[in-house]
């Protein structure tokens, strides 16, 4: 009874922690410029921007992608984290939606180019809990437009498109190290790009953004993010904060955008040394993921998404639609307890901060308003025990009957 599933998990290590604590207080070098070079290095980057989250960083790519179109029409995933809309709200976009796909959490293509037959110039694809999407027929639709495409691969650390690393494959592409991401820092995030004409561009971006060093008290925050993850993301441990309902965990929450920071020493210093971890994270993950597919079978009363066939997912979370919600479990409190959890509440389009912004003939995405009804996520980290995944696989068989 006191063991409670996270719905998600990123492994921290002591040695980390501790590295990062060094960091952050200057008693050892600055690892960014390392960071720098092995995310260059990894997703065929020809410059990397890090800055304090991912939020951030898709922020300042949205205003780099507006100012060369010449537009702030910006065109978003209908259903996607409530952070996307937070940052295109902080780089003054006009905001214009497309549907998503249910059953594959893919942009749904007729909706997409409706907006971009609108000229609508600028489109963020969001490759939902490690799943990628089909990157060449969004890139050949965009290019049809003259748009350009923005990969927020902040949920795809070691998922891959055609043998390819999610974050790799636009000329901006944005990643995460926060809480929940398949790698992490405890915070920070990181700008990617690969066409010279657009770092030149930035350099002028990053000045109208007012980009600035690190807060003193970021450092220790950093930490601070990093400690509690150590802690509390435990099964043992994670039923304590669950329980305290002004802690809100689980919960999707949109947050106003804050002014773009670089990313902090102790965030750098932790993301390098987890690097392996994460890696040996995801292949349990996909274990995992595949295990519980495989042991729902053909007798299953819920639908997993699917992913696209030349795709390997990372499975941050496995999502599955549940027709009945929670309610259809013969012990829902059991499913909480195992980490199965609610996917985002809502479209973007409904959230109250997000309204102002918005500039769209359309009213309704049902595939998106689908989504928010019926899409739940399944646990797959290395914290899941085997007799946990198969009370998991037990619960999922019997769903609905």
């Amino acid at each position: 009874m006191l063991r409670r599933q996270p719905p998600a998990y990123s492994p921290v290590s002591l040695s980390a922690l501790w590295s990062a604590t060094l960091h952050g207080l200057r008693l050892a070098p600055d690892t960014r410029a390392n960071l720098i070079a092995l995310l260059e290095c990894e997703y065929a980057a020809d410059h990397v921007i890090l800055l304090g989250s991912g939020t951030q960083a898709l922020q300042i790519a949205l205003r780099l992608a507006m100012s060369r179109v010449g537009d702030p029409s910006v065109a978003l995933p209908a259903f996607t984290c409530f952070d996307v809309a937070s940052a295109a709200v902080g780089a003054s976009a006009r905001l214009r939606f497309y549907d998503v796909e249910p059953s594959t959490l893919a942009p749904d293509l007729e909706s997409l180019e409706r907006v971009l037959e609108r000229g609508t110039r600028v489109v963020v694809v969001t490759p939902l809990y490690g799943l990628p999407l089909d990157w060449d027929t969004i890139h050949a639709l965009a290019v049809r437009h003259g748009a350009i495409v923005i990969e927020d691969a902040a949920q795809g650390h070691h998922a891959r498109w055609r043998g390819r690393p999610l974050g790799s494959l636009g000329s901006l592409s944005v990643l995460s190290f926060g809480r929940g991401k398949g790698l992490t820092g405890g915070a920070g995030g990181a700008l990617l790009l690969r066409e010279p004409n657009l770092w030149r561009a930035l350099e002028g971006e990053l000045r109208g953004a007012s980009v600035r060093s690190a807060a003193p008290m970021a450092e220790p925050r950093a930490a601070v993010l990093l400690a509690a993850q150590w802690a509390l993301g435990r099964p043992g441990w994670y039923a304590l904060p669950a329980s305290i309902p002004w802690l809100r965990l689980g919960e999707t929450i949109y947050r106003d955008p804050a002014r773009p920071a670089a990313m902090t020493r102790a965030a750098s210093a932790s993301v390098h040394m987890l690097w392996r971890a994460a890696e040996e994270e995801a292949a349990a993950r996909r274990a995992n993921a595949c295990a519980i597919l495989e042991g729902i079978g053909s007798g299953r009363r819920v639908t997993p998404v699917q992913p696209h066939p030349r795709a390997t997912p990372a499975f941050l979370r496995l999502p599955v639609q549940l027709a009945q919600g929670v309610a259809g479990f013969d012990a829902p409190a059991l499913a909480a307890r195992l980490g199965v959890a609610p996917s985002y509440p809502s479209t973007l389009a409904v959230v109250p901060a997000v309204r102002p912004w918005i500039d769209d003939t359309t009213t309704r995405w049902p595939g998106g308003e689908h989504l928010a009804r019926t899409l739940f996520t399944v646990p797959t980290h290395s914290l899941l025990t085997g007799p946990e995944r198969q009370e998991l696989i037990r619960l999922l068989w019997a769903y609905g009957r």
